[in-house]
Protein backbone atom coordinates (compact mmCIF):
# COMPACT_ATOMS: atom_id res chain seq x y z
CA UNK A 1 0.00 0.00 0.00
CA UNK A 2 1.12 3.89 -0.36
CA UNK A 3 1.60 5.82 2.11
CA UNK A 4 -1.40 8.08 2.54
CA UNK A 5 -0.96 11.50 1.59
CA UNK A 6 -0.19 14.48 4.62
CA UNK A 7 -3.29 16.48 3.35
CA UNK A 8 -5.53 17.03 6.13
CA UNK A 9 -8.26 15.60 4.11
CA UNK A 10 -6.82 12.48 3.24
CA UNK A 11 -8.13 9.23 5.20
CA UNK A 12 -7.14 5.59 4.91
CA UNK A 13 -8.73 2.52 5.44
CA UNK A 14 -7.67 -0.34 7.91
CA UNK A 15 -4.28 -1.62 7.27
CA UNK A 16 -5.95 -4.69 6.21
CA UNK A 17 -7.49 -3.59 3.60
CA UNK A 18 -6.98 -4.93 0.00
CA UNK A 19 -9.77 -4.52 -2.78
CA UNK A 20 -12.06 -0.83 -3.17
CA UNK A 21 -15.26 -1.32 -4.86
CA UNK A 22 -14.49 1.68 -6.98
CA UNK A 23 -11.05 3.04 -7.76
CA UNK A 24 -11.49 7.04 -9.04
CA UNK A 25 -8.43 8.26 -11.00
CA UNK A 26 -8.53 11.81 -10.61
CA UNK A 27 -9.51 15.08 -7.84
CA UNK A 28 -11.05 16.99 -10.30
CA UNK A 29 -14.86 18.28 -9.94
CA UNK A 30 -15.51 15.34 -12.50
CA UNK A 31 -13.96 12.61 -10.25
CA UNK A 32 -14.81 14.13 -7.58
CA UNK A 33 -18.39 13.96 -8.40
CA UNK A 34 -18.42 10.64 -9.24
CA UNK A 35 -17.26 9.64 -5.89
CA UNK A 36 -19.77 11.12 -3.92
CA UNK A 37 -22.44 9.77 -6.11
CA UNK A 38 -21.14 5.91 -5.18
CA UNK A 39 -20.73 6.48 -1.68
CA UNK A 40 -24.12 8.52 -1.97
CA UNK A 41 -26.29 6.01 -3.89
CA UNK A 42 -24.34 3.08 -1.98
CA UNK A 43 -23.59 3.44 1.52
CA UNK A 44 -20.58 1.33 2.82
CA UNK A 45 -18.91 1.42 0.12
CA UNK A 46 -15.31 1.68 -0.47
CA UNK A 47 -14.01 4.36 -2.86
CA UNK A 48 -11.07 5.64 -3.07
CA UNK A 49 -10.02 8.70 -5.29
CA UNK A 50 -6.25 8.62 -6.05
CA UNK A 51 -5.44 12.09 -7.36
CA UNK A 52 -1.86 13.06 -8.65
CA UNK A 53 -1.06 17.07 -7.22
CA UNK A 54 -0.93 17.15 -3.94
CA UNK A 55 -4.65 18.97 -3.28
CA UNK A 56 -8.17 18.75 -5.90
CA UNK A 57 -9.25 20.79 -8.68
CA UNK A 58 -5.52 21.81 -9.53
CA UNK A 59 -5.88 21.98 -12.86
CA UNK A 60 -9.27 22.25 -15.71
CA UNK A 61 -11.78 22.52 -12.31
CA UNK A 62 -10.06 25.83 -11.28
CA UNK A 63 -8.98 27.32 -14.56
CA UNK A 64 -12.20 28.02 -16.16
CA UNK A 65 -14.79 31.04 -16.46
CA UNK A 66 -16.59 29.86 -13.72
CA UNK A 67 -20.02 29.78 -15.90
CA UNK A 68 -22.74 27.48 -15.14
CA UNK A 69 -24.19 26.83 -18.45
CA UNK A 70 -27.76 26.20 -19.23
CA UNK A 71 -27.30 24.17 -22.79
CA UNK A 72 -27.90 27.24 -25.33
CA UNK A 73 -24.92 25.42 -27.42
CA UNK A 74 -25.25 21.94 -27.34
CA UNK A 75 -26.64 19.36 -30.01
CA UNK A 76 -30.56 18.22 -28.44
CA UNK A 77 -29.86 14.26 -27.30
CA UNK A 78 -26.60 14.67 -27.05
CA UNK A 79 -24.74 13.78 -24.24
CA UNK A 80 -23.76 17.08 -23.17
CA UNK A 81 -27.45 18.34 -23.95
CA UNK A 82 -28.74 15.87 -21.21
CA UNK A 83 -26.01 15.67 -18.98
CA UNK A 84 -26.05 19.99 -18.64
CA UNK A 85 -29.74 20.33 -18.22
CA UNK A 86 -29.43 17.58 -15.38
CA UNK A 87 -25.90 18.35 -14.11
CA UNK A 88 -27.18 22.58 -13.83
CA UNK A 89 -30.05 20.94 -11.45
CA UNK A 90 -28.16 18.92 -9.26
CA UNK A 91 -25.43 21.97 -8.96
CA UNK A 92 -27.56 24.26 -7.97
CA UNK A 93 -28.93 22.04 -5.47
CA UNK A 94 -25.82 21.59 -3.94
CA UNK A 95 -24.78 25.13 -4.14
CA UNK A 96 -27.86 25.91 -2.11
CA UNK A 97 -27.41 23.49 0.54
CA UNK A 98 -23.41 24.30 1.09
CA UNK A 99 -24.05 27.73 0.71
CA UNK A 100 -21.72 28.61 -2.20
CA UNK A 101 -23.04 31.89 -3.93
CA UNK A 102 -24.12 31.33 -7.50
CA UNK A 103 -24.65 34.76 -9.52
CA UNK A 104 -27.13 34.36 -12.11
CA UNK A 105 -26.06 36.78 -14.24
CA UNK A 106 -27.29 35.54 -17.52
CA UNK A 107 -25.80 34.76 -21.26
CA UNK A 108 -26.40 37.33 -24.06
CA UNK A 109 -25.89 35.62 -27.71
CA UNK A 110 -24.87 38.66 -29.81
CA UNK A 111 -25.42 38.32 -33.81
CA UNK A 112 -23.81 41.71 -35.07
CA UNK A 113 -24.82 41.52 -38.61
CA UNK A 114 -28.07 40.39 -40.47
CA UNK A 115 -26.15 37.67 -42.15
CA UNK A 116 -25.89 35.91 -38.19
CA UNK A 117 -29.69 36.60 -37.78
CA UNK A 118 -29.76 32.28 -39.44
CA UNK A 119 -27.94 31.21 -37.12
CA UNK A 120 -28.94 32.95 -34.07
CA UNK A 121 -32.62 31.05 -35.42
CA UNK A 122 -31.04 28.07 -35.17
CA UNK A 123 -29.53 28.34 -32.04
CA UNK A 124 -32.87 29.64 -30.54
CA UNK A 125 -34.76 26.44 -32.01
CA UNK A 126 -31.48 24.14 -30.33
CA UNK A 127 -31.63 25.96 -27.13
CA UNK A 128 -35.55 25.59 -26.82
CA UNK A 129 -35.16 21.75 -27.49
CA UNK A 130 -32.85 21.58 -24.67
CA UNK A 131 -34.98 23.28 -22.06
CA UNK A 132 -33.18 26.18 -21.35
CA UNK A 133 -35.26 27.85 -18.89
CA UNK A 134 -36.40 31.58 -19.65
CA UNK A 135 -34.63 31.89 -22.76
CA UNK A 136 -35.95 35.05 -24.80
CA UNK A 137 -35.18 36.08 -28.40
CA UNK A 138 -34.70 40.17 -27.83
CA UNK A 139 -34.16 43.05 -30.80
CA UNK A 140 -31.31 45.72 -30.49
CA UNK A 141 -33.24 47.66 -28.38
CA UNK A 142 -34.37 44.45 -26.14
CA UNK A 143 -30.76 43.77 -25.64
CA UNK A 144 -29.34 47.29 -24.90
CA UNK A 145 -31.69 47.11 -21.97
CA UNK A 146 -29.96 43.94 -20.27
CA UNK A 147 -26.56 45.00 -21.86
CA UNK A 148 -26.26 48.98 -22.62
CA UNK A 149 -22.70 48.54 -23.97
CA UNK A 150 -23.30 45.79 -26.32
CA UNK A 151 -24.32 46.56 -29.62
CA UNK A 152 -26.09 44.04 -32.12
CA UNK A 153 -29.06 43.63 -34.50
CA UNK A 154 -30.22 40.96 -32.26
CA UNK A 155 -29.70 38.32 -29.74
CA UNK A 156 -31.26 35.56 -27.23
CA UNK A 157 -31.35 36.15 -23.31
CA UNK A 158 -30.35 32.79 -20.87
CA UNK A 159 -31.20 34.38 -17.80
CA UNK A 160 -30.81 31.26 -16.02
CA UNK A 161 -26.84 31.12 -16.92
CA UNK A 162 -24.91 31.74 -13.67
CA UNK A 163 -21.06 31.81 -12.39
CA UNK A 164 -19.70 29.97 -10.15
CA UNK A 165 -16.51 29.10 -7.87
CA UNK A 166 -16.62 25.73 -9.13
CA UNK A 167 -12.95 24.85 -7.02
CA UNK A 168 -15.19 25.61 -4.42
CA UNK A 169 -17.58 22.82 -4.85
CA UNK A 170 -14.63 20.89 -5.41
CA UNK A 171 -13.69 21.13 -2.01
CA UNK A 172 -16.89 20.67 -0.43
CA UNK A 173 -17.04 17.28 -2.53
CA UNK A 174 -13.89 16.46 -1.00
CA UNK A 175 -14.79 16.87 2.02
CA UNK A 176 -17.94 15.08 2.15
CA UNK A 177 -16.23 12.21 0.34
CA UNK A 178 -14.38 11.51 3.46
CA UNK A 179 -17.13 12.33 5.44
CA UNK A 180 -19.81 9.46 3.56
CA UNK A 181 -16.33 7.19 4.35
CA UNK A 182 -14.59 7.40 1.00
CA UNK A 183 -10.68 7.76 0.92
CA UNK A 184 -9.21 10.64 -0.36
CA UNK A 185 -5.33 9.93 -1.59
CA UNK A 186 -3.21 13.14 -2.90
CA UNK A 187 -0.03 13.47 -4.22
CA UNK A 188 -0.56 9.89 -5.87
CA UNK A 189 -0.03 10.06 -9.92
CA UNK A 190 -0.53 6.71 -11.21
CA UNK A 191 1.29 4.83 -13.54
CA UNK A 192 -1.56 2.59 -15.22
CA UNK A 193 -4.71 1.33 -14.95
CA UNK A 194 -5.38 -2.12 -16.04
CA UNK A 195 -8.76 -4.79 -16.24
CA UNK A 196 -8.02 -7.76 -14.83
CA UNK A 197 -10.31 -10.84 -14.19
CA UNK A 198 -10.83 -10.06 -11.11
CA UNK A 199 -11.50 -6.44 -11.17
CA UNK A 200 -8.75 -3.76 -11.76
CA UNK A 201 -5.10 -2.53 -10.62
CA UNK A 202 -4.07 0.93 -10.36
CA UNK A 203 -0.41 1.62 -10.14
CA UNK A 204 0.55 4.55 -8.40
CA UNK A 205 4.16 6.00 -7.45
CA UNK A 206 6.76 3.66 -6.56
CA UNK A 207 4.84 0.91 -7.55
CA UNK A 208 2.20 1.08 -4.94
CA UNK A 209 -0.65 -0.64 -6.01
CA UNK A 210 -4.87 -0.23 -5.50
CA UNK A 211 -7.19 -3.01 -6.15
CA UNK A 212 -10.59 -2.41 -7.19
CA UNK A 213 -13.43 -3.96 -8.41
CA UNK A 214 -13.99 -1.42 -10.79
CA UNK A 215 -12.30 1.36 -11.93
CA UNK A 216 -13.56 5.25 -12.93
CA UNK A 217 -10.60 7.29 -14.63
CA UNK A 218 -11.25 10.75 -14.92
CA UNK A 219 -7.54 12.50 -15.50
CA UNK A 220 -8.35 15.27 -18.06
CA UNK A 221 -5.26 15.88 -19.50
CA UNK A 222 -4.00 12.72 -19.01
CA UNK A 223 -6.62 10.38 -19.63
CA UNK A 224 -5.31 8.80 -23.16
CA UNK A 225 -1.93 7.79 -21.36
CA UNK A 226 -4.30 5.67 -19.08
CA UNK A 227 -6.73 4.60 -21.42
CA UNK A 228 -4.54 2.61 -23.45
CA UNK A 229 -6.56 0.80 -26.50
CA UNK A 230 -9.39 2.40 -25.18
CA UNK A 231 -8.34 5.53 -27.01
CA UNK A 232 -5.81 3.93 -30.08
CA UNK A 233 -8.50 6.03 -32.73
CA UNK A 234 -8.18 9.58 -30.11
CA UNK A 235 -5.52 11.83 -28.75
CA UNK A 236 -5.92 14.18 -26.23
CA UNK A 237 -4.76 17.47 -27.38
CA UNK A 238 -4.32 20.37 -25.06
CA UNK A 239 -5.37 23.64 -25.99
CA UNK A 240 -3.77 26.98 -23.88
CA UNK A 241 -6.79 29.48 -23.15
CA UNK A 242 -6.05 32.66 -21.95
CA UNK A 243 -7.77 35.08 -20.43
CA UNK A 244 -7.79 39.19 -20.47
CA UNK A 245 -8.91 41.04 -16.84
CA UNK A 246 -11.22 44.19 -17.98
CA UNK A 247 -10.39 47.06 -15.98
CA UNK A 248 -12.86 50.07 -15.17
CA UNK A 249 -14.70 51.72 -15.71
CA UNK A 250 -15.71 49.51 -18.67
CA UNK A 251 -16.05 46.58 -16.71
CA UNK A 252 -18.92 47.59 -14.44
CA UNK A 253 -21.20 48.46 -17.49
CA UNK A 254 -20.33 44.60 -18.49
CA UNK A 255 -23.91 42.72 -16.57
CA UNK A 256 -23.26 39.21 -17.68
CA UNK A 257 -22.23 36.81 -20.17
CA UNK A 258 -21.87 37.98 -23.48
CA UNK A 259 -21.27 35.34 -26.23
CA UNK A 260 -20.76 35.26 -30.15
CA UNK A 261 -23.36 33.09 -32.32
CA UNK A 262 -21.28 30.15 -33.00
CA UNK A 263 -19.70 30.14 -36.51
CA UNK A 264 -20.52 25.97 -37.26
CA UNK A 265 -17.43 25.82 -40.17
CA UNK A 266 -15.24 26.89 -37.04
CA UNK A 267 -13.47 24.90 -34.30
CA UNK A 268 -14.22 27.13 -31.23
CA UNK A 269 -16.18 29.60 -29.89
CA UNK A 270 -14.64 33.38 -30.47
CA UNK A 271 -14.75 36.32 -28.34
CA UNK A 272 -16.76 36.28 -25.12
CA UNK A 273 -16.81 38.61 -22.31
CA UNK A 274 -17.64 36.75 -18.43
CA UNK A 275 -18.90 38.91 -14.80
CA UNK A 276 -17.29 36.37 -12.52
CA UNK A 277 -18.66 35.57 -9.43
CA UNK A 278 -16.33 37.67 -7.74
CA UNK A 279 -17.34 41.18 -9.67
CA UNK A 280 -13.94 40.62 -12.46
CA UNK A 281 -14.91 40.65 -15.64
CA UNK A 282 -12.24 38.71 -17.93
CA UNK A 283 -12.38 38.68 -21.72
CA UNK A 284 -11.45 35.25 -23.21
CA UNK A 285 -10.05 32.42 -23.20
CA UNK A 286 -8.72 31.90 -26.75
CA UNK A 287 -7.70 28.49 -27.54
CA UNK A 288 -4.21 27.96 -29.56
CA UNK A 289 -2.18 24.55 -28.71
CA UNK A 290 -0.13 24.16 -25.28
CA UNK A 291 2.84 22.53 -25.34
CA UNK A 292 2.78 20.95 -22.04
CA UNK A 293 -0.06 19.52 -20.15
CA UNK A 294 0.25 21.03 -17.06
CA UNK A 295 2.12 24.37 -16.70
CA UNK A 296 0.86 27.04 -16.47
CA UNK A 297 2.58 29.51 -18.25
CA UNK A 298 2.50 30.93 -22.03
CA UNK A 299 5.13 29.06 -23.70
CA UNK A 300 6.04 26.32 -21.43
CA UNK A 301 7.20 22.86 -23.61
CA UNK A 302 7.34 19.58 -22.35
CA UNK A 303 9.39 17.35 -24.89
CA UNK A 304 7.03 14.68 -24.38
CA UNK A 305 3.49 16.77 -24.45
CA UNK A 306 4.92 18.49 -27.72
CA UNK A 307 5.55 15.50 -29.63
CA UNK A 308 2.61 14.00 -28.67
CA UNK A 309 0.17 16.53 -30.27
CA UNK A 310 3.23 16.94 -32.91
CA UNK A 311 3.68 13.57 -33.34
CA UNK A 312 -0.49 12.83 -34.64
CA UNK A 313 -1.40 12.93 -37.98
CA UNK A 314 -4.66 14.29 -36.90
CA UNK A 315 -3.30 17.35 -35.94
CA UNK A 316 -1.70 17.97 -38.94
CA UNK A 317 -4.95 17.98 -40.40
CA UNK A 318 -6.24 19.87 -38.41
CA UNK A 319 -3.96 22.52 -38.28
CA UNK A 320 -4.00 22.74 -42.19
CA UNK A 321 -7.67 23.24 -42.32
CA UNK A 322 -7.95 25.89 -39.48
CA UNK A 323 -4.77 28.33 -40.33
CA UNK A 324 -7.08 31.20 -40.52
CA UNK A 325 -8.68 30.44 -37.12
CA UNK A 326 -4.88 29.81 -35.45
CA UNK A 327 -3.56 33.05 -36.72
CA UNK A 328 -7.06 34.65 -35.43
CA UNK A 329 -6.04 32.80 -31.77
CA UNK A 330 -2.57 33.52 -31.95
CA UNK A 331 -2.48 36.78 -32.23
CA UNK A 332 -5.29 37.39 -29.90
CA UNK A 333 -3.07 35.93 -27.57
CA UNK A 334 -0.06 37.71 -27.93
CA UNK A 335 -1.73 40.81 -28.53
CA UNK A 336 -4.37 42.75 -26.36
CA UNK A 337 -5.32 45.09 -29.04
CA UNK A 338 -5.82 42.01 -31.65
CA UNK A 339 -8.73 41.12 -29.34
CA UNK A 340 -9.97 44.24 -28.58
CA UNK A 341 -10.18 44.81 -32.15
CA UNK A 342 -12.43 41.72 -32.29
CA UNK A 343 -14.08 42.19 -29.20
CA UNK A 344 -15.41 45.84 -30.75
CA UNK A 345 -17.80 44.11 -32.96
CA UNK A 346 -20.14 43.59 -29.53
CA UNK A 347 -18.84 45.94 -27.17
CA UNK A 348 -17.67 49.28 -29.03
CA UNK A 349 -16.35 51.41 -25.77
CA UNK A 350 -13.42 48.55 -25.41
CA UNK A 351 -9.78 49.71 -26.23
CA UNK A 352 -6.78 48.10 -25.84
CA UNK A 353 -5.89 49.98 -22.72
CA UNK A 354 -8.91 48.05 -21.34
CA UNK A 355 -7.76 44.57 -21.25
CA UNK A 356 -4.65 43.46 -18.64
CA UNK A 357 -2.77 39.95 -18.76
CA UNK A 358 -5.00 37.93 -16.85
CA UNK A 359 -4.72 34.10 -15.79
CA UNK A 360 -4.53 30.63 -17.94
CA UNK A 361 -5.77 27.29 -18.37
CA UNK A 362 -5.33 24.23 -20.39
CA UNK A 363 -8.32 22.71 -21.53
CA UNK A 364 -8.20 18.76 -22.72
CA UNK A 365 -9.88 18.29 -26.09
CA UNK A 366 -10.24 14.88 -27.77
CA UNK A 367 -9.34 14.61 -31.11
CA UNK A 368 -9.45 11.27 -34.01
CA UNK A 369 -6.97 10.33 -36.65
CA UNK A 370 -9.08 12.51 -39.41
CA UNK A 371 -8.31 16.09 -37.35
CA UNK A 372 -11.72 16.11 -35.93
CA UNK A 373 -12.51 17.57 -32.41
CA UNK A 374 -14.90 14.92 -30.46
CA UNK A 375 -17.62 17.56 -29.36
CA UNK A 376 -19.34 15.54 -27.27
CA UNK A 377 -18.88 13.72 -24.04
CA UNK A 378 -17.06 10.59 -24.62
CA UNK A 379 -17.05 7.62 -22.10
CA UNK A 380 -15.94 4.20 -22.73
CA UNK A 381 -15.45 0.88 -21.11
CA UNK A 382 -12.27 -1.20 -21.20
CA UNK A 383 -13.56 -4.45 -18.95
CA UNK A 384 -13.86 -3.54 -15.02
CA UNK A 385 -12.45 0.24 -16.15
CA UNK A 386 -14.76 3.31 -17.44
CA UNK A 387 -12.38 5.74 -19.26
CA UNK A 388 -13.70 9.68 -19.46
CA UNK A 389 -12.04 10.62 -22.58
CA UNK A 390 -13.69 13.82 -23.38
CA UNK A 391 -14.68 16.13 -21.33
CA UNK A 392 -15.20 19.49 -22.45
CA UNK A 393 -17.28 22.57 -21.07
CA UNK A 394 -19.62 22.51 -20.06
CA UNK A 395 -18.14 19.61 -17.77
CA UNK A 396 -18.44 21.46 -14.66
CA UNK A 397 -21.84 22.16 -15.19
CA UNK A 398 -22.39 18.76 -15.57
CA UNK A 399 -20.03 17.38 -13.14
CA UNK A 400 -22.73 16.14 -10.26
CA UNK A 401 -25.08 14.09 -13.76
CA UNK A 402 -21.85 13.02 -15.39
CA UNK A 403 -21.05 11.25 -12.28
CA UNK A 404 -24.67 10.12 -11.48
CA UNK A 405 -24.29 8.44 -15.43
CA UNK A 406 -21.12 6.92 -14.00
CA UNK A 407 -22.60 5.35 -11.39
CA UNK A 408 -25.50 3.53 -13.04
CA UNK A 409 -22.75 2.57 -15.96
CA UNK A 410 -20.70 0.90 -13.20
CA UNK A 411 -23.55 -1.20 -12.35
CA UNK A 412 -23.71 -2.33 -15.78
CA UNK A 413 -22.42 -5.68 -17.20
CA UNK A 414 -19.29 -6.32 -17.69
CA UNK A 415 -17.66 -7.37 -21.15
Amino acid sequence: MANESSNPMSTGYPPDHDVDDVVVVGGGIIGLATAWQLLRQRPGSLVTIVEAEADVASHQTSHNSGVLHAGVYYAPGSLKAVLCARGRALMEQFCLDHDIPIDFTGKLVVAVSDAELPGLARLFERSTQNGVPGLRRLDRSELRQIEPAVEGVAAIHSPRTGVLDFAEVARQLAEEVVVLGGTLLTSWPVRSVQSTAEGCIVTGPGGAVRRGRQAVVCAGLQADRLAGDAAKDVRILPFRGSWYRVSQPLADRIRGSIYPVPDPSLPFLGVHLTRRVNGEVWAGPNAFLAFSRRTYKPWAVSPRDSLSSLGYPGFWRFAVANLGTAWTEFSHDVSARAYANSLRQYVPDVRASDLHRGPMGIRAQAMDARGHLIDDFLIRRDGNVLHVLNAPSPAATSSFAIGEFLAEKIDEETP
